[in-house]
C-alpha cells in the first residue's frame, strides 16, 4: 500500500469517527446549555481539526488529479518535489490531522466529563472579570442548574465554589474603581439572574439537599460577601427584593429567615457606626470624617428601610407567626435586634418616609418594593399602607421589649424634625399613624400571636406624641423667620415689574407743577396683605407664586387705576365701531404739534392696518400724532383712545413716605426716583405693627404671629388742570353688543 492510499485511509477513518461524535455532542446537549455548545464550537482544537480535515480532502483531490507542474527548475531534486508536491502536502496534512484528532478527542472528553468541564471553564475566569466575556460564566450557571435538577451535590459544590470566588473577585476589582463607589457595587445582570434562577430551581425540588447553596444565594453570601463588603447599590437591592418575593410566594419562609439572619450579621459587621475622628482647628474641634459618617448613616437607613418593607410584605401575606419569629432572632446576649428599632427615633421617621402623600420619597414604590398580585396605580398606596401597618406593630413592640441597661428607653418620645416642611408632614399624618396603631391594638388575635400586652399605654403614648407634634409645629410656625433668599426674590420681582410701569408714567408727565387750587388731584397707592409666613419659609407647601402674586396684582392695579384717572377727567365720550375708530379722530381735526393720543386696552394694530386699511397708522402714531399705548385698562373703559392737548397732560408727583411709616412697616427702598418701597414684616417680631393691626379690628380670628405683613408702598399723585378738555373715543367690543354706537358726524371738533 503506497502512502497516498494510506493517507486516504486515515482521512476516511477519522472522518467516519469524528463527524458522528461531533453530531452527537451537538444534538445531545447534556446540560441544556447553549453557552457550553458555543464554547465547544468556538474552541481552537475543534476549529483546527475541522479546517485540517477540509484541507486534507482538498489535497486528496489534487493528488488524485495529478496536475502537471506549472513550471520546472531543470534541477532534479526541485522538479521531483514539484511533481509530487500534492502527495507530500497530503502526507503532512494527514499527520497534522491525526494530531488534531487526538486533541479533539481530549476536548470531547473535557466537555463530556463534568469535573473536567468545570475545571476548563474555571480557567476562563479572567475573561469574565477583565473582558466582560460571560459565556463561560453562563455555562457554569447552566451546569449548576443541571446539578440541582439531578441532585448532584458534588458538582454543585464545585460550581458553587467557582461562583463564590468570582463574586468575591468582582468585589475586589470594584473596590479599586473609586469613581464607582458613590452608587455602590453593580454586578452584571447575569450575576443577579444566576442567583435568582438558582433559588427558583431549588424551589422546584420537594427534597432539596443543597442547603449550602441556599446560604450563598438566599443567605446573601454571593451578593454581599462575608466581611468588608462594598456599598449596596440600588440595583442590588432590587434583585434582593425579587429573591425575597420569590421565596415568600412559594411559602419558603426558611429562605426568608436565612436572609434575615445573614442581613442581621451584615448589619452588625459591615454597617456598624463609624466613630468620629476629631481635629483641633481655629474654630475648635471638627470632625474630620464627617462625610464617611454621613454616608454610612445613609447606608444603614437604606438597609433598614429594605427590611421594614420586608415586614410589610410578610404582613400582607398574613405571616404574623413568622414575624414573631423574626422579632425573637438575635445572636448576642443581652439580646440585640439589629434589623428592628431600638428607640422611637427609628420608628417615626421611617413611618413618615413611607407614608408620603406627595410621593417624594417613593414616586414608584412598585418598582422597588413590589408586592405579588398587586398591579396598577392603586398598588402604590396599598404597598405603602401595609408597610406602615408593620411599622405600627413595631411601635407597639417598643413597649414589650425587655431592657438590660438604664440608657435603653425604647418608649422615649422621638426627636421631632427640625425643618418646617418635615414638621408639617408629621402634623398632617400623625393622625393616620394613630389610627393604624389603634387598629392593631384592637386586633386581639394579632396581639396574642405576637405576645404583646393589651392595655392603653400604646394609645396614651401616641396621643401624647401627637400633641407634642402639634405644639412644636405651632411654636415653629410663629418663630419661623422668613428666608432671606425668598424675601430677596420677592423684592427683585417688585423691582422687575413695577419700575417699567412707573417709567411709562413719565412719558405722559407734563412735569409742570400745578397748584392745588388750579387742579384736580388723584392718587395711586400701593397694595398690602397679610400672608401666611409659610410663603416665605420652608414649611413643606409649595408656594409657586409667593414672590410674584402681590407685585402682579399691584402692577395691574396701577395700570387699571391710570385708565380710570383719565376716564374721570375726560369731558366728552363717544362709543364707535372699529371701522370708525380712526375716522372719528379725523373729525376732531387734531394736529401732531398740539395733540396727543393715549390708548388704553389691547389693540391689534395689524388688523386695523391690513384689514381695515387705516392709512398712516402705526403702533407709535397716527398721521404723525404720537400714540402712547397702555395695554391694560379698567373693565368699564375697555379699549379707548383719549385725545388731549399736550398742555393738558397731568403733573405726576412721586411722594416720599414718612419716616414713621417706613419704620412701623419695616419698608425697604426699591426705587428712590419713584419712591417705591416694599416689605415682608414678620408679625411675630414686629409687635408694634401687630398691635396696630389688631387695634384696627382686622383679622381678629387669626394668630398674627404666624403671618407676615407683605406690602408694596408708594403714593403717586396725578394733578389735572381744572380747565381742560379730554375726549374719549371708546371702541365697541364684544361685551358692548347691547349698546348703540355714536354717529361720527355727531363728534365735535376738538
Amino acid at each position: 500500500m503506497d502512502y497516498f492510499t494510506l493517507c486516504i485511509t486515515f482521512i476516511s477513518l477519522l472522518l467516519g469517527i469524528a463527524y458522528p461524535i461531533l453530531i452527537q455532542i451537538t444534538s445531545e446537549d447534556k446540560y441544556s446549555s447553549e453557552a457550553i455548545l458555543d464554547l465547544f464550537e468556538s474552541d481552537k482544537k475543534k476549529k483546527y481539526f475541522s479546517i485540517n480535515l477540509i484541507v486534507s480532502l482538498l489535497l486528496v483531490l489534487l493528488a488524485f488529479i495529478e496536475l502537471p507542474p506549472l513550471f520546472e527548475f531543470n534541477i532534479n531534486i526541485f522538479d521531483d518535489f514539484l511533481n509530487n508536491s500534492a502527495k507530500i502536502l497530503l502526507l503532512l496534512s494527514t499527520i497534522f490531522l491525526i494530531i488534531n484528532f487526538f486533541r479533539l478527542i481530549n476536548l470531547i472528553q473535557t466537555f463530556y466529563r463534568t469535573t473536567r468541564l468545570i475545571a476548563f471553564l474555571s480557567t476562563q475566569k479572567e475573561d469574565v472579570l477583565e473582558k466582560n466575556n460571560f459565556i463561560s460564566f453562563e455555562g457554569m450557571a447552566d451546569i449548576l442548574l443541571w446539578s440541582i435538577q439531578n441532585q448532584n451535590i458534588k458538582v454543585a459544590k464545585n460550581v458553587s465554589d467557582y461562583f463564590f470566588n468570582i463574586f468575591s473577585d468582582y468585589r475586589d476589582r470594584w473596590k479599586k474603581e473609586k469613581d464607582l463607589k458613590n452608587e455602590g457595587l453593580i454586578y452584571p445582570n447575569l450575576f443577579y439572574g444566576t442567583i435568582y434562577n438558582v433559588i427558583q430551581q431549588s424551589l422546584k425540588k420537594e427534597q432539596n439537599s443543597f442547603k449550602f447553596l441556599e446560604v450563598r444565594t438566599s443567605g446573601l453570601t454571593w451578593l454581599l460577601g462575608e466581611f468588608d463588603s462594598p456599598k449596596i447599590s440600588e440595583i442590588t437591592y432590587v434583585w434582593m427584593w425579587r429573591n425575597i418575593v420569590l421565596a415568600v410566594e412559594n411559602n419558603r419562609l426558611d429562605l426568608v429567615f436565612m436572609h434575615w439572619s445573614s442581613a442581621h450579621q451584615y448589619f452588625q459587621i459591615n454597617l456598624e457606626h463609624i466613630t468620629p475622628e476629631y481635629e483641633n482647628s481655629e474654630k475648635g474641634l471638627i470632625v474630620t470624617n464627617e462625610k464617611l459618617i454621613n454616608e454610612r448613616n445613609n447606608e444603614r437607613e437604606l438597609f433598614l428601610e429594605f427590611h421594614y418593607a420586608l415586614g410589610g410584605l410578610l404582613l400582607y401575606k398574613g405571616k404574623v407567626t413568622f414575624i414573631k419569629k423574626l422579632f425573637g432572632y438575635t445572636t448576642s446576649q443581652p439580646a440585640d435586634y439589629c434589623l428592628l428599632p431600638i428607640h422611637m427615633n427609628q420608628v417615626f421617621p421611617m413611618f413618615f418616609k413611607f407614608f408620603d402623600s406627595n410621593e417624594m420619597n417613593f414616586p414608584w414604590i412598585t418598582t422597588k418594593y413590589y408586592f405579588p398580585d398587586l398591579d396598577g396605580v392603586g398598588a402604590q398606596g396599598v404597598i405603602k399602607n401595609w408597610i406602615c401597618q408593620y411599622i405600627a406593630i413595631l411601635f407597639i413592640r417598643q413597649f414589650n421589649l425587655q431592657t438590660y441597661y438604664t440608657y435603653q428607653v425604647p418608649t422615649e418620645k422621638p426627636f421631632l424634625p427640625t425643618s418646617i416642611s418635615e414638621k408639617r408632614h408629621w402634623l398632617d399624618n400623625v393622625g393616620y399613624f394613630k389610627k393604624l396603631i389603634k387598629d392593631k391594638v384592637n386586633n386581639e388575635e394579632l396581639m396574642k400571636i405576637l405576645n404583646f400586652k393589651i392595655d392603653s399605654q400604646y394609645l396614651d403614648k401616641i396621643n401624647e406624641i401627637e400633641q407634642e407634634v402639634k405644639k412644636d409645629f405651632d411654636y415653629t410656625e410663629r418663630t419661623a423667620v422668613p428666608l432671606v433668599d425668598k424675601v430677596n426674590l420677592y423684592f427683585k420681582t417688585v423691582k422687575k415689574l413695577l419700575i417699567p410701569t412707573f417709567k411709562s408714567l413719565q412719558t405722559i408727565n407734563s412735569k409742570k407743577v400745578l397748584k392745588e387750587a388750579e387742579s384736580n388731584t388723584f392718587n395711586l397707592i400701593g397694595q398690602s396683605n397679610l400672608t401666611e409666613k409659610g410663603s416665605f419659609t420652608d414649611n413643606g407647601i409649595a408656594h409657586l407664586n409667593f414672590h410674584s402674586f402681590l407685585p402682579e396684582i399691584t402692577n395691574k392695579k396701577i395700570k387699571e387705576g391710570l385708565s380710570s384717572i383719565f376716564y374721570l377727567n375726560s369731558n366728552e365720550h363717544y362709543l364707535v365701531t372699529q371701522e370708525d375708530a380712526f375716522k372719528s379722530l379725523d373729525v376732531l381735526k387734531i394736529s401732531p404739534k398740539e395733540h396727543l393720543i393715549i390708548l388704553f386696552g389691547y389693540m391689534n394694530f395689524s388688523y386695523y392696518i391690513n384689514n381695515l386699511n387705516v392709512p398712516n397708522l402705526s403702533e407709535t402714531n397716527y398721521k404723525g400724532i404720537e400714540i402712547k399705548h397702555f395695554p391694560v385698562s379698567a373693565r368699564n373703559i375697555g379699549t379707548s383712545l383719549f385725545i388731549l392737548k399736550k398742555k393738558y397732560l397731568p403733573w405726576i408727583n412721586f411722594n416720599e413716605i414718612s419716616e414713621e411709616y417706613r419704620s412701623l412697616y419695616e419698608l425697604n427702598l426699591i426705587n428712590n426716583k419713584f419712591k417705591i418701597y416694599s416689605t415682608v414684616s414678620d408679625l411675630n417680631t414686629n409687635d408694634e405693627l401687630r398691635e396696630a393691626i389688631i387695634k384696627d379690628g382686622k383679622d381678629k380670628d387669626f394668630d398674627l404671629k404666624k403671618y407676615v405683613y407683605q406690602g408694596i408702598i408708594f403714593r403717586t399723585t396725578f394733578k389735572f388742570r381744572k380747565e381742560q378738555k379730554i375726549v374719549r373715543i371708546q371702541i365697541k367690543g364684544y361685551t358692548d353688543n347691547g349698546r348703540k354706537t355714536d354717529d361720527i358726524n355727531d363728534i365735535s371738533k376738538y
